[in-house]
């Protein structure tokens, strides 16, 4: 039941990482748009492949409650690699993916304890 319940909390700071992801990568890209008009920089954004990180979150995100260790690598490959799409930025979306890639590795690896009848106090 404990690994049932960081699992889902695994996926719930998951998702919450991912939207505000979503939200830096929009900002990001429509603030570098703006500049790009205005002639400011000349710096690229990188959108679409934002997006496509973030798409990643979200599938390690929701496999984190069913098969954690993929979940978390997932993870932890989208909140590495958000500091490539927005710089200093993902700060703020990162942390949240790497705790729920940890929170999903924690009790993955886990073995489990066979006990025969005798041992659980069932004597036939």
């Amino acid at each position: 039941m404990e690994q049932l319940s960081i699992r889902m909390l695994a996926l719930i700071v998951g998702l919450f990482g991912v939207i505000v992801a979503f939200c830096i990568n929009l900002l990001y890209s429509f603030l570098h748009f703006l500049s790009r008009v205005a002639g400011v920089t000349s710096d690229q954004s990188h959108f679409f492949w934002g997006l496509l990180v973030i798409f990643i979150g979200l599938v390690g995100s929701l496999f984190a409650l069913f098969i954690p260790t993929v979940g978390g690598v997932l993870l932890v490959v989208a909140g590495i690699t958000f500091f490539f799409i927005a710089g200093w930025w993902a700060l703020l979306a990162s942390p949240l993916l790497l705790i729920a890639a940890f929170l999903a590795f924690r009790y993955s690896r886990e073995q489990r304890q066979v006990f025969s009848p005798n041992q659980r106090g069932i004597v036939k």
